[in-house]
C-alpha cells in the first residue's frame, strides 16, 4: 500500500481509526456492565482535635441513619467538658444538658407537671434515647412499640389491635414521652383526644345523657385502648359493674336471663353512645325482646295497652327474677294492677277467681293477638275438658267455632253460670222459635237445658237423651205405652215425628190437625160407615178423629184401639132390645 504521503489524508485516516476504536470499547462496554462497588463499612466519626487531644475516642454507635447533630459535626464539647480531668464526662446532668439545646421539647424540673414520664422525672433520658446516632427517629433505642412495651409489658398485645393508632405502633400518638398534665402522660384530656377521630360518639346530642355527660364517666371507664380488639372491655360484665355494682350475681336468680347470666350485656345493649333512650336497648324494648322472642313478634297487634306500647319491661326483669317468666312480680300481682275488678270476691265468678285457678295466663296470653274463634275454646278446655264428648253426635256451633264468649261474655262476672243473661235469652238471640198457640212448658219458662245440652252431645239436637226417653222423663204413661205400638220402631224421629217440641197451633202440639198428621202415614186405610170427622166425640167432648178410637201411644189392644172388643163401641153407642143402636 503506498504511504499516505499528502498531510489531509494522513489526517481522515487516523481519524477513522479513532472512531472505530471508539466503537469497538463502547460495546465491549456495555456487555459486561461494570461491577457493584461494596458498601462502604461503618466507620464512627472521627472527634475533632481538641477531643482527640483529651483522650476522646471514637463514639460507640451502631449505626448512623440517624445522628445526633453535634455529634455529626464533631462539636463533642456541646455535651462533654473536655476541660475537666475526663472528658468522658458530660458538663452537667442528662437532663440539663439534654434540655440545653431541647428546651421547647423537655421542661425544667421547675416545670409542674401533673403527669411526668418517670424515666424523664428521674433525669434518665437515656432510658429511652441513644446520645449519638442510632437506627430509629428521635434517636430511640428500639422501636416505639418495642420501646414502650419493654416497661408497660401489659401492652405487649397492642400490634393485634385494630385500634388504627395502636396497629401502627403509634403510642406518642396519644401519649407525650416526657410527661403531660393529662392521666395516662395523654396529649390531651380523654374525651376530647378520642373525639378527634370518633367525634360522633363523643357529642353529648347523640349519646345517651347519663353515658355522655357524666364528667366520671369517660372512654377508659369502658374501654381499654391497649387491649385487642378480640376482648374489648366494653363487651364484659365486669366492666358494666365497674358503675352498676347493683346488678345481683345471675345465680342469686331463680330464672336468671339468659344473656345477662352469659355476661352477655351487649346482647341487649349494644349502643351505649347513639341511642339516647334508656335503658340502651338495641331499639326500642319490643323489637329487641323479639330478636330472640320471636314467637311474641305480633303483640304489636295487641290490644293489652303494654303490649301494644311494646314496654315488655313494665312486666318482665330484663336481668332475671324469682318469679318463671322473669316477671318482675307474681302473675296475679302484676294483673291486678290494672285489673282489680276481677280479683274483687264480690263481683266475680266464685270459680274463676284467681285463688282457684292456676294463673291469669291458664286462660288469656299477654304476648298473643286478642284471643278469638278456636283460641278461646282451645283456653276453656284446658279445663273444661268434657265439653265435646269424643262420640258426639251434634256440637253446638258455638263451641264447634271456639266462640264460647257468644254465651259466656263475662268470664269474670257474677251471672249464673257465667251467662251473658237467662238462657232462653241467650239461646233465642240466636234459635228465634215463632209465636205458637200452644208452647212447650220448658220453653214458655225459658228452660231450654231441661231438654238440650249446651256444648255437645251423642243425640241429634243437643238433646240430653233419646227423644222417647227424655220425653217420658215428664210423660212417663204415654212412653210406658208407646213402646207398645208399632209407632215406636217405625217412627225414625218417635215423638218429633207427630209433635212439635218447642210448641205450635194444634192441639198437644201437634204438628198437623189430628187426621192429616194420620193419613200422612195411613191414607190407604178405608174409614167404612163410621165417621171419623165433622161429629162430637161424646167421650172427649172434641171432634171426632182417628184418636177417637186409636191410641197413638199403642195399647194392648188389636189395631192399637183404646179399648178392646164391643167396649169401644158400647161406649158411645147404648143398643136397645129392638136392637137399634143410638
Amino acid at each position: 500500500m503506498p504511504a499516505l504521503r499528502h498531510p489531509h489524508l494522513r489526517m481522515i485516516a487516523i481519524f477513522t481509526v479513532l472512531v472505530a476504536v471508539g466503537i469497538i470499547l463502547s460495546t465491549c462496554n456495555r456487555a459486561a456492565p461494570a461491577p457493584t462497588p461494596s458498601p462502604t463499612p461503618f466507620v464512627a466519626p472521627t472527634p475533632p482535635p481538641v477531643a482527640a487531644e483529651v483522650g476522646l475516642g471514637p463514639a460507640p454507635v451502631d449505626s448512623l441513619e440517624f445522628v445526633h447533630q453535634p455529634f455529626g459535626d464533631g462539636a463533642c464539647g456541646v455535651c462533654h467538658d473536655l476541660q475537666g480531668p475526663d472528658p468522658t464526662k458530660l458538663w452537667g446532668s442528662v437532663q440539663a444538658v439534654c434540655r440545653d439545646c431541647h428546651w421547647q421539647d423537655v421542661p425544667s424540673e421547675n416545670t409542674d407537671l401533673s403527669y411526668p414520664h418517670k424515666p424523664f422525672q428521674q433525669g434518665n433520658c437515656l432510658d429511652c434515647h441513644f446520645p449519638h446516632a442510632g437506627g430509629q427517629p428521635k434517636l430511640l433505642k428500639s422501636p416505639i412499640t418495642e420501646l414502650c412495651n419493654g416497661c408497660h409489658e401489659d401492652h405487649q398485645q397492642t400490634i393485634d389491635q385494630e385500634h388504627p393508632s395502636m396497629a401502627a405502633g403509634e403510642c406518642n400518638l396519644c401519649h407525650v414521652g416526657h410527661g403531660s398534665d393529662n392521666v395516662a402522660l395523654l396529649r390531651r384530656p380523654v374525651a376530647e383526644l378520642c373525639g378527634t377521630c370518633h367525634s360522633d360518639q363523643i357529642d353529648p346530642e347523640l349519646g345517651y345523657p347519663e353515658h355522655a355527660k357524666d364528667p366520671d364517666l369517660v372512654c377508659t371507664t369502658c374501654h381499654d385502648p391497649h387491649d385487642p380488639v378480640a376482648v374489648p372491655a366494653v363487651m364484659s360484665k365486669a366492666t358494666c359493674e365497674t358503675c352498676h355494682d347493683q346488678l345481683q350475681d345471675p345465680d342469686a336468680y331463680s330464672t336468671p336471663h339468659t344473656p345477662y347470666k352469659q355476661g352477655q350485656c351487649q346482647d341487649c345493649h349494644p349502643s351505649f353512645h347513639k341511642n339516647p333512650d334508656a335503658p340502651l336497648l338495641l331499639f326500642n324494648q319490643e323489637p329487641t325482646c323479639n330478636s330472640c322472642h320471636e314467637d311474641h313478634g305480633q303483640v304489636i297487634h295487641q290490644t293489652h295497652p303494654e303490649i301494644s306500647a311494646g314496654e315488655c319491661l313494665l312486666c318482665h326483669d330484663g336481668h332475671g327474677s324469682n318469679q318463671p317468666k322473669l316477671l318482675i312480680k307474681s302473675e296475679s300481682d302484676i294483673c291486678q294492677n290494672c285489673h282489680s275488678e276481677p280479683f274483687d270476691e264480690k263481683h266475680t265468678f266464685k270459680e274463676h277467681t284467681a285463688g282457684k285457678l292456676p294463673a291469669c295466663s291458664t286462660c288469656h296470653s299477654p304476648h298473643q293477638p286478642q284471643t278469638t274463634g278456636a283460641n278461646v275454646a282451645e283456653a276453656c278446655t284446658s279445663c273444661h275438658d268434657d265439653l265435646i264428648k269424643s262420640n258426639s253426635a251434634s256440637v253446638h256451633k258455638p263451641v264447634s267455632d271456639g266462640e264460647c264468649k257468644e254465651c259466656h261474655p263475662q268470664f269474670h262476672g257474677t251471672q249464673p253460670q257465667k251467662l251473658a243473661a237467662v238462657p232462653d235469652g241467650i239461646c233465642s238471640s240466636c234459635h228465634e222459635l215463632p209465636a205458637v198457640t200452644v208452647s212447650h212448658d220448658p220453653v214458655a219458662q225459658g228452660e231450654c237445658d231441661v231438654c238440650h245440652v249446651p256444648h255437645s252431645s251423642t243425640q241429634p239436637a243437643l238433646l240430653q237423651a233419646s227423644a222417647a226417653r227424655l220425653c217420658g222423663e215428664c210423660h212417663a204413661q204415654q212412653a210406658a205405652s208407646f213402646n207398645h205400638t208399632a209407632h215406636a220402631s217405625q217412627l225414625e224421629s218417635q215423638c218429633a215425628a207427630c209433635h212439635q217440641p218447642h210448641g205450635g197451633d194444634n192441639a198437644a202440639m201437634l204438628k198437623a190437625r189430628t187426621n192429616t198428621l194420620c193419613e200422612s202415614c195411613h191414607e190407604d186405610l178405608p174409614h167404612g160407615f163410621h165417621p171419623v170427622s165433622g161429629v162430637t166425640d161424646p167421650l172427649r167432648n172434641e171432634e171426632l178423629s182417628c184418636v177417637s178410637c186409636h191410641s197413638p201411644h199403642g195399647s194392648d189392644n188389636v189395631a192399637d184401639l183404646r179399648i178392646g172388643g164391643d167396649a169401644l163401641c158400647l161406649s158411645c153407642h147404648n143398643f136397645r132390645s129392638s136392637g137399634t143402636g143410638k
